[in-house]
């Protein structure tokens, strides 16, 4: 009997002490998150191209603006939670590294012009134009002619912490040097399967999924047919559906056919958007024009957004504070700022790239808060 009645106030004061340590959890999250946020208001939202150096990586020659290090490290230089935003640079008649990805990849052509091979086929592009990767898609970039070619591109973070992060590198750039002090990795036949840096980190390249490329291209794990009998029918018939829309989708999207809007915001040409066909579902991007000496609407949303200038010169005003931004600039938007464009010259126009993460808008936080009127909107 003593024995029940000391079980019955050991689960007494389990109950009185469940809800203090369910407070205190969620006292430790608040400030985990209050601390990030504090974080986030010291970083800069205005990068300047020439702060970041060019470095090399298995594919070519890239500008890293976010960092790779996880969240904690991307937190620490920009402001920016789930896009990596790089630039990227293909030599004259040279070429990129050949990989994939489960990761999608948008690719916007500030210069150059050259083509795509995206699981064998071919995909011309130009300056002004947006080239997408659709998940999984095996890409290599091509410049034949005689002066460079730049890209800006963005690649959503998200796949590292869905356990879907990985590289298959099957072809390294033709100019690749291995760091110095690198170790050369071998396979069981002797031949170089990839380097290990002084610091530990490995890539090795060479090696694809073969089985799963099959499925990838529809060749294996095809339905038995006819219509789907039952919700688990429906799945098959989703992995079908999902390797055509891979094959069918544009992968360019080229800038000198879409036209240019008038809106609230002002005068925006949409590359990239729910209601446009293209290969890419987790961006949005659009070229927004700010007349001289004009301004843009001033509106705010939850998704991040971040723009690349590419001509011009002038400032933004986030949550009331000025950051002054030029050409080859990268400017960042956190979640949910307020903000506002301007162009600071009076005799010509400001135009810049703007890309957002769709993740937001399929997690039902889509759309704007608008709050001022460009001043060249009207009735």
């Amino acid at each position: 009997m003593e024995g029940m009645k000391s079980m019955e106030r050991q689960l007494e004061r389990k109950r009185e002490a469940e809800p203090v340590r369910r407070s205190q959890a969620i006292e430790r999250w608040w400030q985990r998150l209050e601390e990030a946020r504090r974080q986030a208001q010291t970083l800069p939202r205005v990068v300047k191209f020439e702060d970041r150096p060019w470095v090399q990586n298995a594919q070519t020659f890239v500008k890293n603006y976010t960092g790779r290090t996880g969240l904690a490290g991307r937190l620490t230089r920009l402001p920016i939670n789930n896009l990596d935003l790089n630039e990227q640079i293909i030599a004259p008649g040279s070429k990129s590294g050949k990989h994939r990805h489960y990761t999608e990849a948008l690719f916007f052509i500030i210069e150059g012009e050259g083509y795509e091979m995206h699981d064998e086929v071919k995909y011309p592009w130009k300056a002004g134009d947006i080239m997408g990767v659709p998940t999984y898609c095996i890409h290599q970039h091509f410049n034949p002619t005689d002066t460079p070619a730049r890209f800006f591109f963005c690649i959503p973070n998200v796949f590292e912490a869905m356990g879907i992060g990985t590289v298959e590198q099957i072809e390294l750039h033709e100019n690749y040097r291995p760091p110095e002090g690198a170790q050369t990795l071998y396979g069981p036949s002797g031949e170089v399967t990839g380097y290990k840096t002084p610091e530990g980190n490995e890539f090795r390249f060479g090696a694809v999924d073969l089985e799963l490329q099959k499925v990838m291209e529809g060749k294996k794990g095809r339905s038995p047919g006819g219509e789907p009998r039952n919700t688990y029918d429906l799945d098959i018939r989703t992995l079908e559906e999902e390797v055509q829309w891979r094959m069918s989708v544009p992968h360019v999207v080229k800038g000198d056919e879409r036209p240019w809007e008038d809106t609230r915001m002002g005068r925006i040409k949409y590359l990239v958007h729910p209601t446009l066909t293209s290969g890419l579902r987790l961006f949005e991007a659009y070229i927004q024009e700010l007349p001289p000496g004009g301004s843009s609407g001033r509106h705010r949303h939850v998704g991040e957004e971040v723009h690349k200038i590419l001509e011009g010169s002038g400032y933004d005003i986030h949550d009331g504070t000025r950051w002054d931004w030029e050409a080859e600039d990268l400017v960042c938007i956190p979640v949910n700022t307020v903000h506002q464009h301007f162009n600071t010259d009076p005799h010509r126009p400001a135009r810049f790239l703007s890309v957002q993460s769709r993740l937001y808008r399929y997690m039902g936080h889509g759309g704007v808060e608008h709050l001022e009127d460009t001043p060249t909107w009207g009735p």
